[in-house]
């Protein structure tokens, strides 16, 4: 007996041309899906005005003051209440919600472009591919964060093109206007703690003093950090004064004018001279103890490296497992190379807790210098002219610090410029249908297709059973007959 369900392809395409007036219909209406969802998207396109900028005097994403950075930063309060006053926007509009910025830089595609081509070589190893995916994941991470992307979705600001176009503009503006003049971002933060307050000190109490003292110290570590920049070395006050000449003044008045005021301190008032120089003994226990500490750490490390130079002169005997030279020698170069890695890294943390050491000595040496002034004070008496030509000396000295310190933080300012620099102007997409919503259409007619042939496929199967009845049918009527 021969399977007469089986269909040739004869078969099919006499099924499928019976058939044609469903198959167009289920072609048509997928055609006509996939159009209503196009036409849907561009009823509802609404693209935002791109901005890209470059960011500048920023580095790992921080300030030069070390505080950190974020793109969320341009949209901070300020930016948006001079956006609003810059081009009128009420108090009632959302303004932020329309707004986004982020890491971004179009030139993305072109470092992409340059590792595909790299890929593409052919008699690439693992190694080779594995390195090549590294420097890629590394140059675009780097290409994003150099560059901010910033969008305005103008239309739902109720706005039009050019006015989103003029905002995406004005944002960086004014986000790098205010942190350069308010937020101080480019100042070295070594001068954090160096401003001091021209405060009128007579000198005539303990307290007074030893205010002053403090402003002093305050004074000569501010002007250590700004003569150690080469940028501000020209400067100088109106009087002529540069920082080397400050410094100098500074040292006079301690000479003359402070330390025979200090001798006499302690008379004046007891237990404010008294509660000082406790806490000046206790900090000094304290960095002795951290310098304890740094010792103990570096006779450690001393240790560790001594048993490591003796591990490598005196290797130990034999390979690991049964392999033979090859594998000994192979286990010995793997060692090699972790040993370097690991004498890399420590060879700078060893430099890093010498330095912190050394400037713990610098600092436990002033302290102890200044305690042992502090314990050697005498009743001597200073007379009020004396006191009374070195509050005038001091707040000369105060005046011409401020000045330079001032004068400092503008120069620094006008010489780092802007936060940013424009790569392009802004930029709108110009079609409302997008490459990718037309592949809806060749989407539409493959499922459209795909339901055809199971007509096809199906139908005939349930039309398969009539002709059996139908000669039952003429059958019976012979019979009848």
């Amino acid at each position: 007996m021969t399977d007469e369900t089986e269909l040739t392809l004869s078969d099919l395409v006499r099924r499928a041309w019976q058939l044609r007036g469903a198959i167009v219909v289920i072609l048509l209406a997928s055609i006509l899906f996939a159009a209503a969802w196009v036409f849907g998207k561009a009823a509802n396109f609404n693209t935002p005005v791109q901005y890209y900028v470059t960011l500048r005097n920023i580095e790992n994403s921080r300030f030069q003051n070390g505080a950190a950075f974020s793109p969320g930063d341009l949209l901070i309060p300020q930016v948006i209440a001079g956006l609003r006053s810059r081009f009128h926007i009420p108090d009632d509009v959302p303004l932020k919600d329309y707004l986004a910025v982020d890491y971004g830089s179009p030139l993305a595609s072109a470092v992409s472009e340059k590792y595909q081509m790299r890929l593409a070589e052919r008699n690439l190893s693992q190694v080779e591919l594995e390195a090549i995916n590294t420097a890629y994941k590394q140059e675009l991470e780097a290409t994003m964060r150099s560059g901010l992307r910033i969008d305005v979705n103008y239309a739902g600001l109720g706005v039009d093109k050019e006015t989103g176009s003029a905002i995406a503009v004005a944002i960086p503006q004014l986000w790098s206007d205010i942190y350069s003049k308010q937020f101080r971002i480019f100042i070295d933060p070594r001068l954090q703690g160096a401003a001091v307050t021209m405060t009128p000190e007579k000198l005539d109490t303990a307290a007074s003093v030893l205010t002053a003292n403090t402003r002093l110290k305050s004074m000569t570590v501010g002007l250590k950090v700004l003569s150690g920049d080469n940028r501000l070395s020209s400067m100088m006050t109106h009087d002529g004064l540069s920082f080397a000449d400050l410094s100098a003044e500074i040292t006079q008045f301690y000479n003359v004018y402070f330390y025979p005021i200090l001798s006499g301190a302690r008379e004046e008032s007891d237990f404010v001279f008294a509660s000082y120089l406790r806490e000046r003994l206790l900090s000094l226990a304290d960095l002795q103890r951290k310098l304890a500490g740094l010792d103990q750490t570096i006779s450690d490390l001393r240790e560790f490296q001594g048993k490591a130079s003796s591990a490598r002169n005196n290797p130990p005997q034999g390979g690991i497992g049964t392999g033979g030279e090859g594998v000994q020698l192979a286990d010995g170069a793997l060692n090699q190379i972790i040993d370097l890695t690991n004498r890399a890294s420590l060879v700078d943390y060893v430099k890093g807790v010498f330095k912190e050491r050394q400037e713990m000595v610098e600092e436990t040496s002033a302290l102890q210098m200044e305690i042992d002034r502090l314990q050697e004070a005498t009743q001597s008496r200073t007379s009020p002219e004396f006191r009374s030509a070195a509050a005038a000396e001091l707040a000369k000295l105060t005046a011409s610090y401020q000045e330079l310190l001032s004068s400092a933080r503008t120069r620094m300012t006008d010489m780092a410029g802007e936060l940013y620099v424009p790569q392009s102007g802004p930029t709108t997409a110009t079609a409302l249908v997008s490459l990718r919503s037309l592949l809806a259409f060749p989407f539409a007619l493959a499922v459209g297709g795909i339901l055809s042939l199971l007509l096809v496929l199906l139908w005939p199967a349930r039309r398969a059973q009539r002709p059996p009845m139908a000669k039952l049918g003429s059958v019976a009527m012979n019979a009848a007959e």
